[in-house]
């Protein structure tokens, strides 16, 4: 049964009227008579959601009021139905012509009446549905688009005239719709992208991600995502919003999409892409297969090493090589965010979560969807902070600073540290839980002095860069007695200080070849100095090895702000052999 209408009875029988109204009384709907078509069209003005018309009338025929009603706007969507005793083909052809939704006979048959009246009026709800649809579309998209277009009525006008693409899916994936931008963006016919899915332009791994994050918005969600795509040799960069489309009880039957292209691809906020490289070490190649081994889990990744040993550069090898490597990959240095700011940073806030805080942002983790998200040097989050990452982890779900709705993300999460995570748990300033919560699938990057063998291949990769970022016509040459200085040096900077070494040899040998004496390392005091040893004057051989391995260790453990297990890296010993050292020679920790 549909809701209750009220109806327009037209006919100059009396007797008709009483039977048709009859009728309608038992299903429900209300009615009033006009017993010609004057009548009927100075009645209109009062609002009605059927007209059941009569055809042959004194004044004007019924096929007159139908074409009065079909070109006046005001009426134009009431349906009419014509109830006539005229049964022949020319009559109903007239009708039609005029504008009416269907006929019925005279004599009534009532169970006829009732199908045909329930019938139209199921239509008009239907189409009624389908403009409130619309409308509520409408005001969506013009909210999240409203610095590109003027405010429109219409659902169509707007979105034809829009310079974002705009896209309507089915449930099943499949283009339904697409506006003239997206018909522009991909260069083809629009009956060429209806009906067809993603898998049909982008591939299959552009398709999967994209299916995934759309399962989700046919759930209900609301979800921001940004993707690239290789699309007739070129490469585009896209922020997508998608929703769900319903309908008027309520219930998702489709999604809606909006993109727009980036003006530069998104990218890690340190870093491009790292290149492929062979390396010669034994240790880098085993590092190398356990991240081939972690692009293919979904398992938190905890990546540790030492400071500048390129953690953030193996974080983007396991996302370009992972089934996320179309989505962004974002970087966080937890150690460089204010305590007070890292839960808006992270989780986003509300328009009005706290002062300053006057419209809603998105957090790092929601900039991230269907990407790659590295928390850099997780080991300084504040104790506050843990304990929403640790609830996020659960379930990659949360809610914003200030918010109630919870925001569930598709995300891959790389924890990176120089850190000993366990001492720091056994020192009360991170987690246990969390920490068991990230060591899921731990890779530990190798120091540079671990893997000398790499050193000329990395090497020559910097100078590539430098070269290109100060503009210099050629690679300089480096030469052996440089090379085997840098291979014997113990760089407790790693490849971060290895970067700053050739750097400053590009400057100082203006281009030329690079010599020793262009890489400065032989003025560098402490841990990785060169400084040629001299015979002892008036002490013991064992005197002056014992002061030797003090300064040693004592400039370790400052340069490591005192935490044993950085400092054993930097000396390139375990934590327990450190320990035994400090305890001989009496150092204090």
């Amino acid at each position: 049964m549909v809701q209750r209408k009220h109806i327009l009875i037209v006919d100059d029988e009396p007797k008709n009227q009483r039977l048709i109204k009859d009728f309608l009384e038992v299903l429900g709907h209300s009615s009033e008579p006009a017993n010609d078509g004057l009548e009927a069209l100075e009645k209109l003005k009062s609002g009605f959601d059927l007209v059941l018309l009569d055809i042959m009338m004194p004044g004007i025929d019924g096929f007159e009021v139908v074409r009065y009603i079909r070109e006046n706007p005001q009426f134009a969507d009431i349906p009419v139905i014509m109830v006539t005793v005229l049964d022949d083909k020319e009559t109903r052809l007239r009708a039609v012509e005029a504008g009416a939704n269907d006929f019925i006979n005279k004599p009534i048959d009532r169970l006829e009446f009732n199908v045909r009246i329930e019938s139209l009026l199921k239509m008009k709800d239907a189409q009624d549905a389908i403009k409130k649809h619309q409308a509520e579309l409408e005001e969506t998209v013009e909210r999240r688009t409203s610095e590109l277009l003027e405010s429109e009525r219409r659902f169509r006008t707007l979105f034809e005239s829009a310079q974002d693409c705009i896209f309507i899916k089915d449930r099943e994936h499949r283009y339904i719709d697409v506006n003239a931008a997206t018909v522009d963006l991909l260069q083809m016919a629009r009956y060429e992208i209806i009906g067809k899915t993603d898998i049909d332009f982008f591939g299959e791994a552009y398709a999967a991600e994209s299916k995934n994050v759309e399962s989700r918005v046919l759930k209900g969600q609301t979800i921001e995502t940004q993707q690239n795509l290789e699309w007739k040799s070129q490469s585009l960069s896209l922020d997508f919003v998608r929703f769900p489309l319903l309908d008027s009880s309520g219930e998702i039957t489709g999604i809606c999409g909006i993109a727009r292209e980036l003006v530069k691809p998104f990218s890690t906020t340190f870093c491009e892409s790292p290149p492929i490289i062979e390396y010669q070490s034994d240790a880098m190649r085993s590092t190398l297969a356990k991240a081939n081994l972690a692009a293919e889990t979904n398992s938190v990744i905890l990546l540790t090493g030492e400071t500048g040993s390129g953690k953030d550069h193996l974080a983007r090898y396991i996302h370009d090589r992972s089934s996320r490597s179309s989505g962004p990959f974002y970087s966080i240095n937890c150690a460089a965010i204010p305590s007070e700011l890292a839960e808006s940073e992270l989780f986003g806030h509300e328009a009005g979560a706290y002062t300053g805080a006057l419209r809603k942002k998105r957090g790092i983790l929601e900039l991230a969807e269907g990407g790659t998200l590295l928390l850099n040097e997780i080991g300084e989050l504040a104790p506050l902070t843990q304990a929403k990452l640790l609830t996020f982890l659960d379930t990659f779900s949360f809610t914003r600073v200030g918010g109630e709705k919870s925001v569930t993300v598709n995300i891959k999460l790389i924890a990176a540290t120089n850190k000993d995570l366990w001492e720091e748990v056994s020192d009360g300033r991170f987690r246990k839980d969390l920490f068991y919560r990230l060591n899921v699938f731990g890779i530990n990057v190798p120091p540079l002095r671990e893997r000398v063998e790499d050193i000329t291949i990395i090497m020559n990769l910097i100078l590539t860069r430098l070269c290109k970022e100060i503009q210099l016509s050629c690679v300089p040459k480096i030469n052996l007695e440089a090379i085997n200085t840098l291979r014997s040096y113990t760089w407790p900077g790693n490849v971060r200080e290895l970067r700053n070494v050739l750097e400053r040899a590009l400057i100082t040998s203006r281009g030329d070849t690079i010599r020793n004496g262009h890489l400065g390392l032989g003025q560098t005091e402490g841990v990785g100095s060169l400084r040629k040893p001299s015979v002892p004057s008036g002490r013991s051989l064992y005197d002056v090895i014992g002061e030797t391995e003090r300064l040693l260790i004592e400039d370790a453990l400052g340069r490591s702000g005192r935490k044993k297990q950085e400092a054993a890296s930097l000396l390139g010993i375990s934590r327990f052999a450190l320990v035994r050292h400090m305890t001989k020679l009496g150092i204090c920790g």
